[in-house]
């Protein structure tokens, strides 16, 4: 079976990557379509078509593309290269849409995986131009709330929803939210993330009441992630006189108000902010961490919240989006209502008043959660059978 993965770019977030890993070891043949940004090794039966950024490189590719196109398809060939043209009638726009849209129907798959909600709105046309089945992913920003901002996207969603043949979500809350745009019930599949089993035997470490509480938050600087909330939580635990550092592993450029907040709470030697990190050095951050914080106001799941509990770190995360069918509280993690700093402090003096035999029990609590739910293994059996459902369907 063939399998697009199409992000758009090549290589994509670590989520896809994992999956295209996991379904290339599993035996399918994958195709890679977008604009590649740096050289990644793959599997063998993974095939990579990437499209020029721009300029005369991108123009030649287009050429290229379009004769095989008129090779391949001669009778249709006018109508695809019209169509793409009629989206904006202007020829610097035709070549990058095109260069982007005619190695796919040059290299047609047996199923279409697009993993952005929003590459609908932006290639309606590969629904007509394409004779495969469709599947789309539903996750974060792209159902929750961009489509609330943007009528034009809620109506792209609204009509081509009915022509997808399967969904997958990444939780049962988001597959909730999609089925207000009109995708059903019947054809959305929900599989959950995946972590690498090699995070359940790392070792993390314990606190005691001496040491300086070490808690960390890991995602992009967004709104969404709520770090605002954690500041006012962490001036909270200042005021009461509790030790702790608060690292914020965040990419992208820091907000002024994060900077403000930090100043004005009086708070430099408390909080540290790395601007990114290499995953392995992640990892060994998030392992010298006593406990992760995850103050978001929306998401998914967090795969931070699954890596941290895979590598026996306690979390503390807000019921946003399908946090809570993954952590329960007290049980394997703390999970609080979201903009509520006072419970974010409440839940940190629980676990530092909490036994030795708790937090352990948490721990294991936890990484059985991961084994169980989690797994690589329980994933790629997932999408094996989403798409050979599509396929029979």
């Amino acid at each position: 079976m063939k399998v697009a993965v199409y992000s758009g770019n090549i290589p994509s977030t670590t989520f896809i990557e994992i999956l295209i890993e996991g379904l290339s070891n599993a035996g399918f043949e994958i195709y890679l379509f977008g604009k590649k940004t740096k050289d990644v090794k793959y599997n063998s039966n993974v095939r990579v078509f990437p499209t020029p950024e721009a300029g005369s490189k991108l123009f030649l590719f287009t050429l290229k593309e379009s004769l095989k196109l008129l090779l391949r398809n001669p009778k249709n060939f006018s109508k695809i290269l019209k169509k793409i043209y009629s989206k904006k009638n202007e020829f610097r726009s035709f070549v990058r849409d095109a260069g982007l849209i005619l190695p796919i129907i040059n290299n047609t798959p047996d199923i279409f995986h697009m993993q952005w909600a929003k590459v609908i709105q932006r290639y309606p046309e590969l629904f007509e131009l394409l004779d495969c089945k469709f599947a789309l992913s539903l996750r974060g920003a792209h159902i929750n709330y961009s489509p609330l901002n943007d009528a034009k996207l809620a109506n792209a969603y609204k009509k081509y929803f009915p022509l997808i043949n399967g969904f997958h979500a990444v939780s049962e809350n988001i597959s909730k939210e999609a089925e207000k745009y009109g995708a059903e019930r019947k054809k959305i599949k929900v599989i959950h993330s995946s972590v690498k089993s090699d995070l359940l035997k790392k070792e993390s470490i314990s606190y005691a009441n001496e040491d300086i509480l070490k808690i960390i938050s890991i995602g992009r600087f967004h709104w969404k992630k709520g770090y605002h909330y954690a500041l006012d939580a962490m001036k909270a635990l200042k005021d009461e006189s509790i030790n702790f550092e608060f690292t914020i592993v965040a990419q992208g450029e820091m907000p002024e108000e994060i900077v403000f907040m930090i100043n004005d709470y009086q708070l430099s030697e408390h909080v540290k902010i790395i601007n990114g990190l290499p995953y392995e050095s992640l990892i060994d951050k998030l392992c010298k961490s006593h406990i992760l914080i995850l103050p978001s106001v929306e998401e998914g799941i967090a795969n931070v919240v699954l890596e941290a509990m895979a590598a026996g770190v306690p979390v503390l995360t807000t019921d946003c989006g399908g946090m809570d069918e993954v952590v329960t509280d007290k049980l394997n993690g703390y999970i609080i209502p979201v903009r509520d700093p006072e419970m974010i402090v409440r839940k940190i003096k629980e676990f530092i008043d909490s036994s030795d035999e708790t937090k352990n029990k948490i721990k294991s609590n936890a990484r059985t959660v991961i084994q169980k739910d989690f797994s690589r293994e329980k994933q790629i059996r997932e999408f094996r059978e989403f798409y050979e459902s599509m396929s029979a369907g």
